[in-house]
């Protein structure tokens, strides 16, 4: 491990963090916020000084970094991370838990999205909302950042399923990658949002209402930390929202085309496809499950975009049967994207394996392959992924029974324990105000895992890895 490579890029990231809360104080400053001004200058002092420490008093590295110490790097900047950002959560709200506030803070960094806090009259300080935003952009640019770069040079979770052309594997430090990737995927997330923003603003949406939940389209998280029960913006607004949820939940498998005017690309990408194809699907369910068309397709989008932001009305949600409701945020949004699941590529490479085994079967000495995204995919990628998959539903189950063993009710460990691991907050929403400390410790457990994709956690649990 290249300690002074990934403490020195640590202490670096955590100083964004910090510098990110500007927008958060100018808010409480403007808004007559002391208890909020004062618990963001605090929580910006304290990351400032360790940060600025860390990089005066560690030496420069001597050797080249490797994806490992990226992962190392990533690992500790998602456990970490939390931490550093709650305090905002303690001062000027209900809330005396330092817990509670790190579980506020990872959902928004996660963009799972619900809240633990109280707020008296469900009234929140602008500043929060602000903040809770911020993390969003801060949580949902680091997942597509590491996934399109960190993921993608260790193969992790299938060869294949993260490459794409905005990494290549760099001869001199690996970290040297990372920054045209991260402006890439920075540039895309701030134009997006602000079409939105204005698009929704057009269609005479409040200018902060807008923006709350274009940053949640695009985050496919939940900033709003009450969605449920307010009034609905109106049709236009929801088409306008639906459009947003789908390109959040593909990333930057369609945003990468659509920046180079490939717009035939863009509209034949296979998870494009696969994802409209599972939304007509999820929204025949939800139809026979007694929904109305319209609420139908707005949930099955919202789902397996897995977001928590409600597309229209959410009252008759409860129409549809659990197996059915959980099942689009298990499956998730493309790997290049900020939403959770197992990702529509690893489902596109399994299927497209098993075609291949069926065409196999009258011509047993023929030699076959198939390709995803132009590249050829082999038996290690399919092991990958289905290592991944076995993985995951093994994480649900062990997840559940937790939940389970600290008394949460069958239904809500089921809800919660899929909710967390894939970052879905539509499904999690309504089942958190009765976590105990062990509860919120699993579920915080849980989003981190989900968000680092859990195979990317099992070399941390090895002392070799750290040792280097």
């Amino acid at each position: 491990m290249n300690y002074a490579s990934v403490v020195r890029i640590l202490a670096l990231v955590m100083l964004i963090l910090a510098g990110s809360s500007v927008p958060a104080i100018l808010t409480a400053l403007a808004y007559g916020e002391n208890e909020q001004v004062f618990a963001f200058l605090a929580m910006v002092l304290g990351i400032s000084v360790i940060s600025t420490s860390i990089l005066f008093l560690t030496p420069k590295p001597s050797q080249k970094a490797r994806p490992s110490d990226a992962l190392g790097l990533v690992i500790l900047w998602w456990f970490l991370a939390p931490v550093a950002a709650c305090l905002p959560f303690v001062v000027g709200v209900q809330n005396a838990s330092l817990l509670q506030a790190i579980h506020e803070a990872t959902a928004c960094l996660t963009t799972t999205g619900q809240s633990v806090i109280a707020v008296e009259g469900n009234l929140w300080p602008a500043s929060l909302i602000v903040w809770r935003g911020t993390l969003h952009l801060l949580g949902a640019s680091a997942s597509i950042i590491v996934a399109a770069s960190v993921l993608a040079a260790l193969n992790l979770g299938g060869p294949g399923i993260h490459r794409s052309e905005l990494f290549v594997m760099p001869e001199t430090s690996f970290f040297d990658a990372v920054p045209k990737v991260a402006r890439s995927v920075i540039l895309i997330m701030v134009v997006s949002i602000t079409l939105t923003v204005l698009a929704l603003e057009l269609a005479s949406v409040s200018p902060g209402r807008a923006m709350s939940d274009a940053v949640s389209v695009w985050t496919t998280g939940l900033v709003d930390p009450a969605p449920y029960g307010r009034a609905n913006a109106g049709a236009v607004a929801d088409v306008i929202l639906a459009i947003g949820l789908v390109g959040g939940a593909l990333g930057l498998a369609i945003a990468l085309p659509l920046r180079e005017r490939r717009f035939l690309k863009a509209l034949t990408d296979p998870e494009l496809r696969v994802f409209v194809v599972l939304v007509l699907i999820f929204t025949a369910m939800a139809v026979f499950s007694g929904l109305k068309v319209i609420e139908s397709l707005g949930w099955s989008i919202s789902a397996l975009a897995t977001s928590g932001l409600p597309l229209g009305s959410s009252d008759t949600w409860d129409k549809v049967p659990l197996p059915v409701f959980v099942l689009p945020a298990l499956i998730g949004g493309s790997a290049l994207s900020a939403a959770g699941g197992v990702k529509i590529a690893r489902l596109i490479v399994l299927s497209r394996r098993a075609g291949m085994e069926f065409r196999q079967l009258g011509y047993r000495r023929s030699v076959l392959g198939f390709q995803f995204r132009d590249r050829e995919m082999n038996e290690r990628s399919v092991i990958g992924v289905w290592v991944y998959l076995i993985a995951y539903i093994l994480s649900v189950f062990l997840v559940m029974l937790g939940f389970t063993f600290t008394g949460v009710p069958f239904e809500s460990s089921i809800r919660l324990a899929i909710g967390c691991l894939t970052n879905s907050g539509g499904l999690v929403i309504g089942h958190v105000a009765q976590l105990d400390q062990a509860a919120s410790i699993l579920a915080i457990f849980s989003m981190l895992l989900g968000r680092l994709e859990i195979l990317a956690i099992i070399p941390a649990i090895s002392v070799s890895f750290w040792r280097g």
